[in-house]
């Protein structure tokens, strides 16, 4: 832990990161101050939630944002760290073998194997650049790319910390249940979620595993609607994710997690809560109707379980300080979508 302070430190020093910052990472473990100067109340349960670290095609390299986003995680000591998808630079059906292994070597290096050490588990989701689910005459186009990361992920499995409820899938869907949070990972690393898969969700939202007294969330690489320009298509967004949003719905679902645009955004879709997350690596996307690029970010949950409630702060990891709520539009419209509205980031959970 010692270590894992002074390279924070040195971070900030080297950013121009206030003096009153500084003096802040002195503080009680229950509180810390950021930038902004606001106190950060850590909640009995604390998660980190990341996405979309991959770098282009191929690459076995992580942004410096990435490291960053690590040395923040240190810093903030969550119990746990979900990540909505793209971890290494797949979806190229060129890529060998040899390749596809070296780049989740670099993952498990560089990314996986500091968190576990300092006991900091992980709930993985597969995005489209791990292992896409995208079909073509009845085969998955790419097979060789999801063969192997379930190699990756079936050998990681006992090291993650987490207790499976179901796992028969694993790694595409499972579900999971933390101390305060009950996780269930759907494949949506393409558009198409078939209705085997709706089938499955429902069935484990109805787990008599899961307790009122936890935090439901929904985790997968798409999101159900439209978050950043360019990715207001066919193709970027789940289909037919009105029936999936009632289906959240009726099952009580806290919060749907999603990445794949690249664009932080706390939003509600008739009624239900959605989190799109900013990508912690390379490219970042502009919301829709804004003209400024989103930062790369990542979101911590502070759960309070006896008032049953959650605080969300989301951080720039280009200046390490919060990003403001009021810095992002009120709606996302988009013609081919349903409108998003924007949500608070403080709210209750459970039934």
């Amino acid at each position: 832990m010692q270590t894992s302070r002074r390279l924070f430190l040195k971070l900030l020093a080297t950013t121009a990161i206030s003096r009153g910052l500084l003096n802040a990472v002195q503080a009680a473990p229950h509180q810390k101050t950021f930038a902004s100067g606001d106190a950060l109340e850590r909640g009995d349960h604390r998660f980190a939630l990341i996405s979309d670290l991959n770098g282009p095609y191929g690459s076995t390299l992580y942004s410096p944002t990435v490291a960053r986003g690590l040395d923040l995680i240190s810093e903030l000591q969550p119990d746990l760290v979900l990540c909505a998808g793209d971890m290494v630079a797949g979806q190229k059906i060129s890529l060998t073998d040899s390749q596809l292994e070296a780049m989740w070597s670099s993952f498990q290096s560089t990314i996986l194997n500091p968190l576990l050490q300092q006991g900091i588990g992980m709930i993985p989701t597969m995005g489209n650049h791990d292992a896409s689910s995208q079909k073509g005459a009845s085969q998955f186009v790419f097979a060789r790319e999801r063969h192997q990361a379930e190699r990756f992920w079936e050998r990681q499995k006992s090291r993650l910390g987490l207790e499976f409820i179901d796992a028969k899938q694993y790694p595409f869907q499972f579900s999971v249940q933390q101390p305060g949070l009950f996780v269930v990972v759907i494949d949506a690393s393409s558009a198409k979620v078939d209705r085997a898969q709706r089938q499955w969700l429902e069935q484990a939202l109805a787990s008599e595993s899961r307790s009122s007294d936890d935090c439901c969330v929904v985790m997968g690489h798409l999101p159900l609607t439209a978050i950043s320009q360019g990715r207001d298509r066919a193709g970027e967004c789940i289909e037919d994710a009105m029936h999936l949003t009632d289906l959240m719905q009726r099952h009580r679902v806290d919060l749907y997690l999603s990445g794949h645009h690249h664009a932080w955004y706390p939003g509600e879709l008739k009624g239900q809560r959605l989190l799109s997350l900013g990508a912690m690596g390379n490219g970042p996307r502009r919301l829709l109707g804004t003209q400024r690029t989103s930062d790369p970010s990542l979101t911590l949950l502070d759960l309070f379980p006896a008032t049953k409630t959650v605080l969300e702060t989301t951080f720039s990891l280009k200046t390490l300080e919060p990003i403001s709520l009021n810095s992002l539009p009120k709606q996302l419209s988009s013609k081919s979508f349903p409108t998003l509205d924007r949500r608070e980031t403080s709210w209750s959970y459970g039934s």
